[in-house]
């Protein structure tokens, strides 16, 4: 943890929190650091591997609702802002950006409590630990949002509300296989594919680790929610473990992965995969786009959205789970996808 907050004043939101233990929501400021550059020793550096970093900002809150942010989406354009919490919480709020579309900070943000038909999630930590998010459009148009459970094993779908949160989850059927993923090395990322991928699947969701009893230590991953799903795998490049996942607007799956060790701290790296390599038995293999440590601005790095401006740039953007500890940090990040 870097010493001296300075925090800005005018960036902070009040949040309405909904508990599964009371009706009335629960007002939190959240205050908003800057992070004008990524390179903590080089502040006047852009370019890191394949991407450009725009912009991000620290955030801290007086609840510890807001923290352990896991899973991302980014929406209309750079604007929209939907993170889960690895405890059953979304969190939606609008990203404020500067003059050059470079993120400031979050206003009008709200969080709210996963619900289930039968009202909201479980308080249970192995029913509500809830890593990954995304949106994608079903069938008539309508959207909905996909949320990946890891400790035990699920994938479930909602409707997208009209006021931007997933309404009551549904779970999905999963092959039997996924049974075997670790309990706390489990199903760390979904990703919505999207309409005519070829796959025949609408959904990859992906295991942050090898499962128990696997001959390889080549993450496993599979392609569900079709008529006839299939499993595949991701090569393990070095120690890193997988925490997210998602197919940007250019139809490429990206995986954000993470590293940590006493000797060389936190690490993160992302790449890129084609998705026609995706098949059944697969082993896949992709570019690596960034690479960074702690001589860059990273944390715990768990949520990954790729996502279009309106000028038509791919973008990049991160959160990071501070596991609701002091010495941690809740980052959000962003960077443009450069040429090589």
């Amino acid at each position: 943890m870097r010493a001296g907050w300075a925090f800005f004043s005018g960036l902070a939101a009040f949040v309405a929190i909904s508990t599964a233990s009371s009706a009335a929501d629960i007002a939190s400021r959240i205050t908003v650091r800057s992070l004008p550059s990524f390179s903590i020793s080089e502040p006047a550096k852009v370019r890191f591997g394949r991407l450009d970093y725009v912009g991000g900002f620290e955030v801290r809150a007086d609840r510890r609702e807001v923290g352990g942010l896991s899973g991302l989406v980014i929406s209309d354009a750079g604007r929209g802002f939907l993170s889960l919490s690895d405890d059953g919480f979304m969190v939606q709020a609008n990203i404020d950006r500067d003059a050059r579309s470079r993120p400031v900070g979050l206003s009008s943000a709200t969080i709210r409590r996963l619900q289930t038909p039968k009202g909201p999630l479980s308080l249970n930590k192995l029913l509500s630990d809830t890593e990954s998010i995304d949106v994608f459009a079903g069938d008539g148009g309508r959207s909905f949002g996909v949320v990946s459970f890891e400790q035990r094993p699920t994938v479930s779908i909602g409707p997208l509300e009209a006021d931007g949160f997933v309404g009551p989850l549904k779970a999905i059927d999963l092959p039997k296989e996924v049974s075997r993923l670790q309990a706390n090395r489990g199903l760390e990322s979904v990703a919505a594919l999207p309409a005519g991928n070829g796959l025949g699947g609408r959904f990859i969701i992906l295991g942050e680790e090898a499962e128990r009893g696997a001959a390889t230590s080549n993450q496993p991953g599979w392609v569900i929610g079709g008529k006839a799903p299939f499993a595949f795998r991701v090569h393990r490049l070095g120690d890193y473990d997988l925490t997210d996942a998602k197919v940007g607007p250019d139809g490429r799956l990206y995986v954000l992965e993470r590293s940590f060790s006493f000797l060389t701290g936190i690490r993160c790296r992302i790449r890129s995969f084609d998705l026609a390599d995706i098949r059944p038995g697969a082993v896949i293999d992709g570019d690596t786009l960034l690479e960074a440590s702690m001589s860059e601005e990273i944390d715990n790095m768990e949520g990954l959205s790729v996502w279009k401006t309106s000028g038509g740039e791919t973008r990049i953007s991160l959160i990071s789970d501070d596991n609701h500890a002091f010495i941690q940090r809740t980052l959000y990040l962003e960077f443009r996808l450069g040429r090589p």
